[in-house]
């Protein structure tokens, strides 16, 4: 089992595969750029990080950290144009 973490180290979801947690992630990174446009937030210090633990080692698994910017649309670093999360 995987666990999605953020900065605070609280975890926000859980998956059973890596790929699965990178690819919820993304989803959250999505979430969070929308919600940064829709509140006019964004790169004035604004910045956000992740983790993916392995819920059964403690191991780090992955990290991401972004800045969202209002005025681009998010762009996963995970999926081709042509996948779906």
């Amino acid at each position: 089992m995987y666990e999605i973490r953020d900065d605070r180290g609280n975890t926000l979801d859980s998956r059973p595969t890596l790929r699965e947690a990178e690819l919820r992630l993304d989803a959250i990174a999505r979430q969070a750029t929308e919600q940064a446009a829709a509140n006019a937030e964004g790169t004035a210090g604004m910045t956000l990080a992740w983790t993916i633990v392995d819920a059964d080692t403690g191991e780090l698994a992955a990290t991401f950290t972004m800045t969202p910017d209002p005025a681009m649309p998010y762009r996963s670093i995970i999926l081709d144009e042509g996948d779906e999360a």
